[in-house]
């Protein structure tokens, strides 16, 4: 464990968190109780206990909390994690965004559908065109054969 604690490591979690929930770095640290925010601060604290072993009471430091509440922030995530499905994917997520791993969050699965509609549409437009490219060259035979050129292979 540390109490000594590297800003730009702290930094990125923050910003991993702060990214994948979508809250503001202001809000993370601020004294607001909306869940969303306690949920982004329980997560922000677990990664630093555990991933980068900080002390309780240097993690309490990087979010401007004391360390009862980091205590309770790792208690509580214990539980929560085991019991919450929505909760343990925001954090394995959370996790993998400040490793630098891939990770594809539902509105990515989302904009992957959007993109295969527009291939499919692209795809469609392509079709037609070939289609239409081709009669032109059946146009342009018939038009050979009628004036008894040859016609090349």
């Amino acid at each position: 464990m540390t109490d000594e604690y590297n800003p730009d490591v702290v930094e990125s979690i923050i910003q991993s968190v702060c990214d994948f929930i979508r809250v503001s770095k202001e809000d993370l640290l601020s004294t607001k109780r909306d869940r969303l925010l306690v949920d982004a601060r329980r997560i922000a604290v677990n990664i630093l206990l555990r991933e980068e072993s900080h002390s309780v009471s240097g993690a309490g430091r990087c979010i401007k909390k004391n360390h009862a509440t980091v205590i309770h922030y790792r208690n509580t995530h214990v539980s929560i994690y085991d019991t919450n499905a929505r909760y343990r994917h925001t954090y394995d997520m959370c996790v993998r965004k400040y490793k630098g791993e891939s990770y594809t969050t539902f509105k990515d699965f989302l904009g992957l559908g959007k993109k295969l509609t527009e291939a499919e549409n692209l795809l469609k437009d392509k079709d037609a065109e070939i289609a239409k490219l081709k009669y032109d060259i059946l146009k342009l035979q018939n038009k050979f054969r009628k004036h008894n050129f040859m016609i090349p292979a």
